[in-house]
């Protein structure tokens, strides 16, 4: 029988494990890669989203639409949402998700009840797409290394009437 962690050594344990997650590592030959951003503008107000779903065999599908009304927190978690979702349906089991969001990239990483207030609904939707597909990575890149999602979320906005 295992004894539980006290809560500062278990802190450290979620730590170390999600740097270990977001280690660069180089693709397997079956994994898909996504990047995803969204926009909204004013913050709050209209919602773009984009994401970009590369496949080991060349395949490449891209989202760029309006998503409603709501903040930038809001439009980051549904571009995300988005490219799970496109994931899912195209039966993907390997994948790893880039985003420049460190507000939604920590969120997902963290542990149950820790979290983004006013987001906790986005969390869970998120959460039960990536259980779903198995091996799902998300990490946090820098904006200029997102430029393909930040265009495709900027597109949907230029779109709107």
């Amino acid at each position: 029988m295992t004894t539980p962690l006290p809560p500062r050594a278990a802190a450290q344990a979620l730590a170390a494990a999600a740097r270990l997650a977001r280690r660069s590592v180089p693709p397997t030959p079956a994994q898909w890669r996504a990047w995803f951003d969204g926009s909204a503008t004013p913050n709050p107000g209209r919602i773009g989203i984009g994401a970009l779903l590369l496949g080991p065999r060349g395949e490449r599908l891209e989202i760029s639409r309006q998503a409603g009304h709501g903040s930038s927190g809001d439009a980051e978690y549904l571009a995300l949402i988005a490219v799970l979702e496109q994931a899912a349906t195209l039966g993907v089991t390997e994948l790893v998700v880039y985003g420049d969001s460190q507000v939604v990239v920590h969120d997902v990483l963290l542990t149950a009840g820790a979290g983004a207030k006013g987001l906790e609904h986005h969390r869970a939707a998120a959460a039960v797409l990536i259980a779903r597909m198995g091996d799902v990575a998300l990490r946090w890149v820098p904006r200029h290394r997102n430029g393909a999602a930040d265009a495709l979320s900027q597109q949907a906005l230029a779109a709107a009437p």
